[in-house]
């Protein structure tokens, strides 16, 4: 063994036995800290002047990546799809509410108005919700039973009245 593999090979252990120390240590203290012992871990190591000398050996050359796993990353468009409810089981979906036109199917919520403005129903979150939990499991929402708990409604959703759907993304 050459002398700078020596070197190496005597860095790597001793970094080892510092980290292993380390551990010990923390377990140490962590008991002590839980039996009420007020424990100065400073005072455990020896001081280290700043800034170290030159010939302090760098630990980047000991790190390697490991790119044996390949992961896919989705394009704007895949995330998009996802996100539209194009698959049948994805975990999001969209639902657009259109109220300004009098054919639409979402026309009767235009009665539902409060304060003045049209709102969503607050059961309608509810029924959103049961949907995509039913849409999640692969069933039909009339044929999932569901138990909702703790409801808490934050904000009122405002329905334009005119103009473009509202379009939710759940």
């Amino acid at each position: 063994m050459c002398k700078s593999c020596w070197t190496c090979f005597n860095f790597i252990a001793r970094f080892i036995l510092l980290v292993i120390a380390a551990l010990l240590q923390f377990c140490c203290d962590s008991r002590l800290y839980v039996s009420g012992v007020s424990v100065n871990p400073l005072s455990l190591y020896p001081l280290v002047e700043l800034p170290v000398s030159a010939s302090t050996p760098m630990l980047s050359s000991l790190v390697r990546w490991d790119h044996t796993d390949s992961w896919s990353v989705p394009t704007a468009a895949a995330f998009l799809a996802l996100s539209s409810g194009a698959s049948s089981n994805s975990s999001t979906s969209s639902v657009e509410v259109n109220v300004s036109s009098p054919d639409s199917e979402d026309a009767y919520l235009t009665g539902h108005v409060i304060d003045g403005r049209v709102l969503y129903p607050a059961t309608g979150y509810l029924v959103l919700a049961w949907r995509q939990h039913a849409r999640m499991n692969g069933q039909s929402y009339q044929q999932t039973p569901v138990c909702f708990y703790d409801v808490h409604v934050h904000r009122a959703t405002v329905l334009p009245s005119t103009g473009k759907p509202l379009r939710c993304i759940i």
